[in-house]
């Protein structure tokens, strides 16, 4: 069985970046993967910024440390990905993703930002080691339907980056 951590970045629950990784983790094959969230708002702020120690965190942690496929998540904020994520993935040591595949999926409010992904989230966790996906995802308003449901543009690359996901993973 393969082993996916989702690493949610965005202050806020139900975040369209949580949605995007929700709808993934549905189309996975539940026989083949142990799936599980991690949800940085609801983690320490104190333990993220490395002035205490928490449970949570040090568990978040292993949890991604021993995973197949992580897959970070984050809203756009000021351009780039948001301080939860940064903080998180500062706490990794040198070289740990090695060998571990990331998607990275980022939403924002318009097109405008559609390269922080690649400028931003994906050199970060290469930084530590991973091998990114291809298909990463970069999504904005214009991808959701009025009732906040995906467009059909959206499921598409939700489905292209899960096959690629599977073919690669195994």
């Amino acid at each position: 069985m393969k082993i996916l951590s989702a690493v949610l970045g965005s202050p806020f629950q139900g975040s369209s970046s949580e949605k995007i990784v929700n709808i993934f983790i549905d189309r996975l094959p539940k026989e083949r993967w142990d799936t599980a969230l991690v949800d940085l708002s609801k983690i320490s702020s104190e333990a993220l910024l490395l002035r205490s120690k928490d449970k949570a965190l040090n568990a978040s942690i292993e949890r991604v440390l021993n995973s197949d496929v992580i897959i970070a998540a984050t809203p756009t904020y000021r351009a780039t990905y948001t301080g939860l994520i940064k903080t998180f993935f500062d706490q990794f040591p040198e070289n740990s993703l090695s060998g571990k595949l990331v998607l990275p999926i980022q939403t924002g409010g318009s097109a405008e930002h559609a390269l922080s992904v690649e400028h931003g989230l994906t050199p970060m966790v290469r930084t530590l080691g991973a091998v990114v996906a291809n298909k990463s995802i970069y999504s904005w308003g214009e991808h959701w339907n009025e009732d906040g449901n995906p467009g059909q543009n959206l499921k598409e690359m939700i489905d292209q980056s899960v096959n690629e996901i599977i073919n690669t993973s195994g």
